[in-house]
């Protein structure tokens, strides 16, 4: 996914001071406070691995119900879209709002052939695990030498 490019406007009256401080912030203490990939959805974390059968997906989204869970597939690419709307209070006024929510969306290419009919979603305490078994085409296949 594209990154957005935003136009630096030196009259804004940041500092190189406010400017680092601001980079630091969004970096590493709230990596995923703003809209993570430019479309206005934030970035959904995620581990990936592969085993002999199949890849395995975990993606990290807390406070968010499977009923909220799009998982789509096509190919070899999987897209994970879910929302974690707002909670409006009256009469608060926050000191401290870490907590992402708004859109997620994670979009992802897998190097082979998922078998999409077979797919496995678990959401448990907050991470999402997916198991995607490999295409049958896409599993090594071990080739028996007849002796004569």
């Amino acid at each position: 996914m594209a990154q957005a490019i935003n136009r630096w406007e030196p009259a804004t009256g940041l500092t190189l001071r406010d400017a680092m401080n601001q980079l630091f912030e969004e970096s590493f203490v709230r990596p995923f406070s703003r809209n993570g990939n430019g479309n206005g959805h934030q970035y959904l974390p995620v581990d990936i691995y592969e085993t002999d059968d199949s890849f395995v997906v975990k993606a990290f989204v807390p406070g968010v119900t499977a009923d909220r869970i799009d998982i789509t597939t096509q190919q070899r690419t999987v897209t994970i879209r879910t929302e974690q709307p707002d909670e409006p209070q009256d009469n608060v006024r926050y000191y401290l709002r870490e907590r992402p929510t708004g859109a997620w969306l994670r979009s992802f290419e897998l190097p082979t052939a998922i078998d999409s009919g077979h797919i496995d979603a678990q959401l448990n305490h907050g991470v999402l695990v997916l198991t995607l078994p490999k295409a049958p085409e896409a599993k090594p296949q071990k080739v028996q030498i007849q002796t004569a």
